[in-house]
């Protein structure tokens, strides 16, 4: 039989690493005999072309998807489009743990993945020469949208030389563009502050426009200084719209649509004209407004008198029905065959007897129910208990009062009947806030 070489012969003989030995097995370029041995021939063949077993060694050699991607100069991402375009299929695949998560490995043979750096060459020029066109698309449209972004200024500003109202303009007009203006320049100053708080839709095309214009910082300055004088008097003029629904006795929301105003402040030359002279639909808006009230104080009234109906009817039903289950003490004397005056002595803490208690007391029949003797001895004992209590009661408030006279060293006769226990904490708290029988007799 022949003997084999051991691994770390092998490793003298062609200057590799163990892995690589693995790897020559594993790949067909030197055979391992059973014991674990290498076959001499295959070793020698080996070592006789060394050069070409490492080129055959180097073309089996593992490449993991990064060390793949390196190997041909490209991404990972253009790795795998170009492995799934050809069809690259793994010579291993392993699962490994690694981040806290379970990860799929994929290993190439390099062979194959050289064999792939035409494909990877043609796809980063392709790429290329597709960015290439983007770029120059992008630059086209770029100067296409830069041209008509230029027109649409230009229009823009042709619009608003148009529509800028003069100084003495409508006041209404006036406020919307100081707003606008306001808005877009981001300027706010201290006396049209209040224009900040309105938010009037009128105002939204004017802001679009002024945007669309692009016009510098400084122009839309200059062109709020002329409006702001008379903006900061008319805003002086407007009245907040709880003022004027007092002042016409209408909701703003009622007014007409064409009613000059801003957002909902009205200005007060207006308001003040519409309260000397009502016209009609406001006589008609206030009439409508004043049926409305009306409707819905008969609407509360008649709700109120149906809650009070139903409540008296619900006392009424809960008294009859407290009467239905309520008997005399002839009635319970009758049934269980006592007199009166025993019962009388017999009733439970609440006062009278319930149906309810009463049928239990006829189910479970106690002792002292059964006859007069019996009930009269229950009836003392519950008197001499009663008694016992009293004088219980009586004399635990005199230990307390005692107590509390010693801690405030005062007579005993100033300490009230009726008063708590003299715990640490309610004495502590009567330190701090002495109630008026600790002060002693008030000097004539």
């Amino acid at each position: 039989m022949v003997k084999g070489f051991g691994r770390e012969r092998v490793r003298k003989l062609l200057g590799m690493a163990v892995w690589e030995v693995e790897l020559a097995v594993e790949t067909g370029l030197l055979r391992r005999l059973p014991d674990r041995t290498f076959d001499p021939v295959s070793v020698s063949t080996a070592e006789a072309d060394l050069e070409l077993f490492r080129r055959l060694l180097a073309a089996e050699r593992r490449c993991n998807t990064s060390e793949a991607a390196a190997r041909l100069g490209v991404s990972t991402d253009a790795f795998q489009r170009i492995a799934a375009v050809v069809g690259l299929m793994p010579v291993l695949t392993e699962e490994i743990r690694k981040y806290g998560r379970t990860l799929n490995v994929r290993y190439y043979r390099a062979a194959d993945v050289d064999a792939l750096a035409d494909h990877a060459r043609a796809d980063t020029e392709l790429r290329a020469a597709a960015r290439a066109v983007s770029r120059s698309e992008a630059a086209t449209k770029a100067a296409r949208t830069r041209k008509l972004n230029l027109a649409r200024a230009a229009a823009a500003r042709a619009e608003i030389e148009v529509m800028k109202p003069a100084p003495d303009a409508d006041a209404v007009q006036l406020l919307l563009w100081a707003a606008a203006l306001m808005v877009v320049a981001g300027i706010w100053p201290g006396p049209l502050q209040p224009l900040r708080r309105m938010s009037d839709r009128r105002a939204d095309p004017l802001i679009a426009t002024l945007r669309e214009a692009r016009l510098p910082r400084a122009e839309l300055e200059g062109m709020l200084a002329e409006l702001a004088e008379r903006s900061i008097d008319l805003i002086g003029l407007l009245v907040p719209p709880e003022i004027a629904e007092r002042e016409l006795g209408v909701p703003v929301a009622m007014l007409p649509a064409d009613l000059p105003r801003v957002d909902d402040h009205l200005l007060a030359p207006g308001l003040y004209e519409l309260v000397s002279s009502p016209p009609s639909w406001l006589l008609r808006a206030r009439a409508d407004r004043e049926l409305e009230r009306a409707a819905r104080a008969e609407a509360q009234r008649a709700a109120e008198e149906v809650s009070r109906r139903r409540r008296a009817e619900k006392a009424a039903v809960d008294a009859a029905v407290r009467a239905v289950s309520r008997l005399s003490d002839e009635s319970v004397a009758e049934i269980f065959g006592l007199s009166v005056e025993v019962i009388r002595l017999l009733r439970p803490k609440s006062g009278h007897w319930s149906a309810g208690f009463v049928a239990g007391l006829s189910r479970r029949t106690p002792p002292w129910l059964l006859d007069e003797t019996a009930a009269r001895r229950e009836a003392d004992r519950r008197s001499r208990a009663a008694a016992t209590r009293a004088r219980r009661r009586a004399a635990r408030q005199l230990s307390w009062r005692r107590h509390w006279a010693e801690a405030f060293g005062v007579p005993l006769g100033d300490v009230p009947e009726p008063i708590g226990r003299p715990t640490p904490k309610a004495i502590e708290a009567a330190r701090r806030n002495p109630p008026p029988w600790t002060r002693g007799p008030t000097p004539d």
